[in-house]
């Protein structure tokens, strides 16, 4: 679900030339407050959930929540349409998919008061096409005695989306997968899924993930659509707090010499993309594990039920200690894609009707700091 991040060495490589070093400083917004203390001094336990909600795993971490308080009780949850990623989830399945994760990181926040969030999807109709200006859901709140605090609230907090390299040779136990699989478990959701962690499987899915990552840095209007969202350097990722961060010296400086322009951070044949082909190339050969999510058909309403499933897979992961890390490429509907789509299908057995909805690759990494997060005020409406 959410692509991998351009790394630190595709802006270094082009800093090579260069005598620049400095680093950003001053007085800027803190990019991360969201993810310390979410839901602190809120009175309304609606908002307190939506706290926490807003930490949920989403597509180039766009954020796309919008959601409307009615009443005491009641919060309707809309689509921000400007915040979609038309090129490669010409469905809006990816982004509803992030819809799902806020609503489950939503639902765990309130049972967390005692409260029990009655999520009713696409209450006045699921769009037979893109998502539109309906609600995608209508949460309702109310005090139940049977609204037991789970578990996998402790770790919304320590949640991440980890674009590491991981330890190819420590692969997730057996008994971590399973665990993991099971946490998934949504009522009435239909879904399946599976775990590799040997064998000529596991080197399969890596060619598969590595051609599909090829594929799409080499797809031009896939590219122009992440460098939308890329944010280079600190005062960039603070001043928006979304998007796809950038760790780079001086950015002012280098987009005055014309070396962050799309152009360049788009070509697939320049030295800098060809340094960051090497890097990824290394992540998918040394993927220890994958996991994936496959359900029954692709209907709105299943889309939101996997990313409810989606976004418990990855807190278990993070109670395990594991990291985890959508590499979904393959998985995407536009025309360029359609030949590696149709082999991830079979690789991953499934049906003809059925839907694989998130390939990630699971293991042990080092660390990652959190994404950026814009305050929660940004996904109130007025």
């Amino acid at each position: 679900m959410e692509p991998p991040m351009p790394s630190r060495r595709h802006v270094l490589a082009l800093l090579a030339a260069t005598p620049f070093a400095a680093s950003c400083g001053g007085n800027i917004p803190d990019y991360a407050a969201a993810w310390r203390s979410p839901g602190a001094g809120e009175a309304d336990p609606r908002r307190f959930a939506l706290a926490h909600a807003i930490l949920a795993p989403n597509p180039h971490n766009t954020q796309p929540w919008q959601v409307e308080l009615r009443g005491e009780d009641e919060m309707l949850l809309y689509c921000d349409l400007d915040r979609r990623l038309p090129f490669t989830d010409p469905l809006d399945r990816q982004i509803t998919i992030g819809f799902g994760c806020f609503l489950e990181l939503y639902r765990i926040a309130a049972a967390q008061q005692g409260r029990l969030a009655e999520i009713t999807p696409f209450p006045e109709g699921a769009p037979e096409g893109r998502l539109d200006a309906r609600p995608l859901a209508h949460v309702r709140f109310s005090p139940a005695a049977n609204a037991a605090p789970d578990s996998l609230f402790a770790h919304i907090t320590a949640r991440r989306t980890n674009r590491n390299d991981y330890d190819a040779a420590r692969a997730p136990s057996a008994a971590q997968r399973t665990d993991i699989a099971t946490a998934s478990a949504i009522p009435g959701a239909g879904h399946v899924v599976g775990a590799v962690a040997e064998g000529e499987r596991v080197t399969q899915i890596r060619d598969l993930v590595w051609r599909a990552f090829d594929r799409e840095m080499r797809t031009r209007g896939a590219q122009e659509e992440t460098y939308r969202w890329l944010r280079f350097g600190a005062e960039e990722r603070a001043r928006h707090r979304d998007g796809l961060y950038i760790d780079v010296p001086v950015p002012g400086v280098l987009r005055a010499l014309g070396m962050l322009d799309e152009e360049t951070v788009v070509n697939p044949e320049s030295s800098a993309n060809r340094k960051v082909a090497e890097e990824w190339k290394r992540k998918a050969d040394t993927a220890p594990a994958f996991m994936w999510l496959t359900t029954p058909d692709d209907t709105p309403t299943t889309r939101l039920m996997a990313g409810m499933a989606y976004a418990r897979m990855n807190l278990a992961a993070t109670a395990a200690g594991l990291a985890m890390h959508p590499w979904s490429q393959a998985l995407q509907e536009y025309e360029e894609m359609a030949d590696l789509y149709s082999e991830a299908k079979a690789l991953l057995g499934a049906g003809a009707d059925q839907t694989v909805q998130m390939l990630v690759r699971v293991g042990y990494a080092e660390p990652v700091e959190p994404a950026a997060r814009r305050d929660i005020g940004a996904f109130v409406r007025a």
